[in-house]
């Protein structure tokens, strides 16, 4: 049995499979996705479990090479975006519109129970290897 990491087998095992290049997105309750995206869905009330969280224990497991956000997520949630940042994420801000788009084509999905405004992250896969 791990001791450490990540311990929901499916998110697990989703991540283990991640590969240069692929994208994921971690989610509030609500951002929409498409009938066939496979969902991790971690929430069981609003509130729970949070994103900045799920987000930090994620970026612990992964190499990540670049990431998008809304382009409203600065003013109308400061506070996830200034989290983001913080984990050392620089975000691209892009369209909502073009957000949503983007996500109808990721491997999957981590949806939280976050409650709050475009709390949502847009992920590619990184590689570990140093030059």
């Amino acid at each position: 049995m791990q001791r450490k990491g990540i311990i929901h087998r499916e998110l697990a095992g989703l991540i283990a499979g991640l590969r240069h290049t692929d994208t994921f997105v971690i989610s509030d309750a609500g951002l929409p996705l498409a009938p066939d995206t496979p969902v991790v869905d971690l929430g069981y009330r609003y509130g729970q479990s949070p994103f900045l969280d799920v987000v930090q224990t994620v970026l612990n497991e992964i190499v990540v090479e670049h990431s998008w956000v809304t382009d409203k997520i600065r003013e109308v949630n400061p506070t996830v975006h200034t989290g983001l940042r913080s984990f050392g994420l620089a975000p691209e801000p892009i369209d909502h519109d073009e957000f949503k788009a983007r996500v109808r084509d990721v491997k999957f999905a981590v949806r939280t129970g976050e409650d709050t405004f475009y709390a949502n992250v847009l992920l590619r896969a990184g590689v570990p290897f140093t030059p």
